[in-house]
């Protein structure tokens, strides 16, 4: 019965996407099930027999049973994601419609414990879409990636790997997706990349290339562009407790490298940083720039200088050859960075102060070569009941409003900035560059 209501609500979403006309007599009278969807429910439960639905555990598509067109032929396929007794317990089903029914097309086995992710990619440039789906197996850490396509109406496999992660991107500017395999060696103790992308027919491998020595488990895989019509993937992993460090995958005269690693070291010394900052767009000009964090000198005996970091980003061409683009800083207690002028890199510090019985601040300083102090800006966080009003008191301003909290800020003498060139500069920190701890 637990399954037969379980198919019901997924046959409704797969169903119930199209345009009906109806009169209004039918607002009154009970839902009669088309014989489409009673043959489709038919032709699943006769397929699953005694297993059990098995959902996709990871995104984008978790549903135990999805549709889409894998041949190109202009209909669905219906895939149902299950589980069944046997040395294979992993399987996918695909129905497909014939001669108003439908008919078990194939089944696809696998090994493992429950399905990871499934994925659908335009890989050999056919009509279609291919099937990528990743197993579980046991309680490694290493899964298992099948790609399939749909030839005949049979589904035939391209590839399989064993992978620690995996993504989906178009690395050779072919209009066709290509993949991309992190894996770890036998002994554990060092990860490379592969490359695989369609041609002659096949799936093919492309030569491997390492990740940088003393690269651990890793926290996040960005795609993006190193330069205009050059794509690359940003692999960060840790490097010890306190450190990322950040290999780059690309296409180099055709050929799959990581441009990040000292050939002599094989580790990336430039991209390791002891902050976990992420990669990221950070001036939304469609070139993926790198961060470094460069610590702040702090003040004697002030608490809330300590542990203060200015980030240069910069971009990688795909030789390698890093180029500063800017500066930032990055209050990630409170969602908030700011674009630093160039004028203020050399010598910023930062501190949290509060001033006497007034909110407390972030204040940018510039350090003289006394030590003294010249404040360039100070920027609130305000919550409460009196925040709005608070924000306009006392020589501060307001810079930007996110649900109840109210960004204000003040200017010092010499920050050589107005309250709208200041607001340009102010941003908030997106979810895909916060810290993952």
């Amino acid at each position: 019965m637990k399954h037969k209501l379980i198919l019901l609500a997924l046959l409704l979403a797969l169903l119930l996407t199209g345009c009906y006309s109806f009169d209004s007599d039918s607002l009154y009278a009970l839902p009669q099930r088309s014989r489409e969807y009673r043959e489709l429910q038919s032709a699943v439960e006769a397929a699953l027999g005694g297993g059990s639905y098995s959902a996709p555990v990871s995104p984008p598509n978790r549903q135990t049973i999805q549709q889409v067109d894998l041949d190109g032929n202009g209909q669905d396929e219906i895939l149902v994601f299950c589980k069944m007794d046997g040395e294979r317990p992993m399987k996918v089903l695909i129905l497909r419609r014939e001669e108003e029914r439908y008919t078990l097309a194939c089944t696809l086995e696998g090994d493992g414990t429950a399905f990871d992710s499934v994925r659908y990619a335009q890989i050999d440039g056919e009509p279609g879409m291919e099937l990528l789906v990743s197993r579980r197996i046991g309680e490694q850490v290493q899964q298992f990636l099948s790609v399939y396509t749909m030839r005949g109406g049979v589904a035939q496999e391209l590839m399989s790997s064993g992978y620690t992660a995996y993504t989906v991107l178009d690395l050779d500017g072919d209009q066709c997706s290509d993949i991309f395999v992190l894996r770890a060696n036998a002994d554990g103790l060092r990860a490379y990349a592969e490359f695989y992308r369609f041609g002659d027919g096949e799936l093919q491998k492309d030569a491997e290339a390492s990740l940088s020595t003393g690269a651990e488990s890793v926290k996040r895989i960005l795609t993006g562009q190193i330069a205009p019509g050059v794509p690359a993937v940003f692999v960060a992993s840790a490097y010890d407790e306190n450190n990322l460090i950040t290999d780059v995958f690309t296409l180099h005269q055709n050929v799959f490298t990581n441009i990040t690693q000292n050939r002599e070291s094989g580790q990336s010394v430039q991209t390791v940083r002891n902050y976990y900052v992420y990669s990221t767009d950070i001036d939304n000009d469609g070139i993926v720039e790198l961060p470094q964090t460069v610590p702040l000198p702090a003040v004697e005996g002030d608490a809330g200088s300590e542990n203060q970091y200015r980030i240069i980003w910069y971009n990688l061409s795909d030789e390698g050859v890093r180029s500063d683009k800017m500066s930032t800083y990055h209050n990630f207690a409170e969602g908030w960075f700011l674009y630093l002028p160039e004028t203020w890199c050399q010598n910023l510090t930062v501190t949290k102060h509060r001033a006497g019985d007034g909110p407390a601040g972030t204040e940018l300083s510039l350090r003289g070569e006394d030590g003294s102090l010249t404040p360039l800006v100070t920027v609130y966080a305000l919550t409460g009941e009196q925040a709005k009003a608070r924000s306009t008191e006392e020589g501060r301003f307001l810079l930007e409003q996110r649900g109840e909290v109210y960004y204000a800020a003040q200017l010092g003498q010499t920050a050589e900035l107005s309250e709208e060139d200041l607001r340009t500069r102010f941003s908030f920190i997106s979810v895909d560059l916060l810290p993952n701890e």
